[in-house]
């Protein structure tokens, strides 16, 4: 998995939003031996010049209005943010908090522990990403479920059916209609809010 990770660094679009001082500039030559496509940024643009995948952030309280704006802007999904700071004090991990960073780089970036702190990030907010349209699906499934058991119980009640019979009964409909029972349920429970109202 770390290997991976390491190999899919190399051609990943990164944002580096840092002043353009011996530091970031230091910090981007490294992104980019590293492998990653890199374009650096000062001042803290309203959105980004590009599409990102991880952002490299300068956190200080000073900021704070124009890294709102920029938060803003993200698109969904949103890249990666790893944060920059200089030092840590409440209002500066408060807004690391904020912009979801997934990890923290120390200002003035050095380069060793660069790469790790990368690989850990990517790390986690894979993990991340992937148990979020993980839970996403879950709930879908929980929502079809619940419409599944209304439609059921509709049947029951309106035919005198057994939950048994009322399923099959859903489930033979979405056969010869040649759609989902999730679809074929919204339809009873539809049909029986029109016959209500």
């Amino acid at each position: 998995m770390t290997l991976k990770i390491l190999q899919d660094l190399r051609g990943l679009k990164v944002v580096v939003i840092h002043p353009q001082d011996g530091f970031g500039v230091s910090m981007v030559n490294h992104l980019r031996r590293i492998g990653c496509m890199v374009v650096h940024v000062w001042p803290i643009p309203p959105e980004l010049p590009q599409m990102a995948e991880i952002i490299f952030l300068t956190i200080e309280d000073e900021y704070r209005p124009d890294i709102e704006i920029l938060l803003k802007s993200l698109p969904e999904p949103k890249p990666m943010v790893l944060a920059l700071i200089s030092y840590e004090n409440p209002k500066t991990l408060q807004m690391v908090i904020e912009c979801g960073a997934v990890g923290i780089v120390e200002r003035p970036v050095k380069p060793f522990g660069l790469l790790g702190n990368l690989t850990l990030a990517r790390h986690l907010w894979l993990e991340r990403t992937a148990q979020g349209k993980e839970l996403v699906k879950l709930k879908r499934k929980m929502a079809g479920e619940r419409r599944l058991a209304k439609a059921k119980t509709i049947l029951m009640a309106t035919k005198n059916l057994t939950e048994e019979q009322a399923h099959q009964y859903i489930r033979q409909q979405a056969m010869s209609k040649r759609q989902p029972i999730e679809e074929v349920a919204n339809m009873i429970i539809q049909a029986e809010d029109l016959l209500r109202s």
